[in-house]
């Protein structure tokens, strides 16, 4: 018990070092990055622009394996990797010669000295709070990651006429991946999800309420997320998310992230098939429009809208 209580407390102290640090750079980081998007939205590409954000994301995933951060000397690889640190004081004690009591009495050792806490710190419980947290965000995405493929799997697939668009789509945004088209009940939003095979989500409502024509742009709009492969920045976005959960700079980091990502979809769109059709932006927004029953879907997580 008392070496699990030292090993605690020793972690504890190095991760609330390292969360402080990191809190500190985090704040100048982003405020840094965002302060740069918000001066220059209407002068740089979003795509430019959502670059930046994101590095500033993978660098905080990374910190811990930088060479500029501390050792973190608990770990087993560590050079005082499970290191009591009442040895270090008993081994100074035996190499100091040992002087014989010149009183004739017997000299006794002070107790106590060096002897390890039988209480946890507030470091150790710090550190104990941030594990049960991460514990709590991974459960939850897991959770909501199974039922957003289980209403995947469970979707029935697009008819031929929408499969027809998708193939055009898909050749006209150059995209290489095959794309699977699958329809959604009525009341949600158009969702690509899916790491290896994405998979596109389109509502039933969609095409009789609105026509092909939103239909071609909702799939323009999301086989540019897959070939800007923003899947994988999604999934490193959630991964920091779970790790950092107790910085509030990572999360405003987080929601700007999202807004560039789809400024910088609709780019690639632009640039694909040419900016002359001036009501694109505006079949999108008749798409957002349209009524919303399933807010809590769960696709948003592991998917792109």
């Amino acid at each position: 018990m008392e070496w699990t209580l030292v090993q605690l407390n020793t972690i504890g102290d190095a991760f609330v070092e390292f969360a402080s640090l990191m809190l500190i750079e985090s704040a100048v980081l982003i405020g840094f990055v965002l302060l740069v998007e918000y001066a220059f939205r209407k002068k740089v590409r979003a795509s430019l622009r959502s670059g930046l954000v994101t590095l500033v994301l993978a660098y905080l995933l990374l910190t811990p394996f930088l060479p500029h951060c501390p050792p973190f000397t608990f770990l087993p690889s560590g050079n005082a990797a499970y290191a009591d640190p009442t040895t270090h004081l008993a081994a100074e004690h035996t190499r100091a010669p040992l002087s014989r009591p010149t009183t004739g009495q017997s000299q006794t050792t002070s107790v106590g000295i060096g002897e390890p806490p039988r209480t946890l710190t507030w470091q150790g419980g710090v550190f104990l709070l941030w594990l049960a947290g991460v514990g709590v965000m991974t459960g939850l995405v897991i959770r909501r990651t199974r039922r957003a493929y289980l209403r995947v799997d469970r979707s029935p697939d697009a008819n031929f006429l929408m499969k027809d668009i998708c193939q055009y789509c898909r050749k006209r945004m150059g995209v290489r991946e095959e794309v699977i088209l699958k329809v959604s009940e009525e009341g949600t939003r158009p969702v690509v999800c899916g790491l290896l095979r994405p998979v596109v989500m389109v509502p039933r409502n969609l095409v009789p309420s609105l026509g092909s024509r939103h239909l071609r742009d909702v799939l323009f709009h999301e086989l540019a997320h897959v070939k800007r492969r923003d899947l994988w920045i999604n999934l490193v976005q959630n991964i920091v998310q779970v790790l950092y959960f107790f910085n509030p700079f990572l999360w405003i980091a987080a929601f700007v992230l999202r807004r560039v990502r789809e400024e910088a979809a609709d780019e690639t769109v632009r640039d694909a098939i040419g900016s002359g059709d001036p009501a694109y932006a505006q079949r999108l927004a008749d798409v957002a429009r349209l009524p919303l029953k399933h807010p809590g879907s769960g696709l948003s997580l592991v998917g792109v809208a």
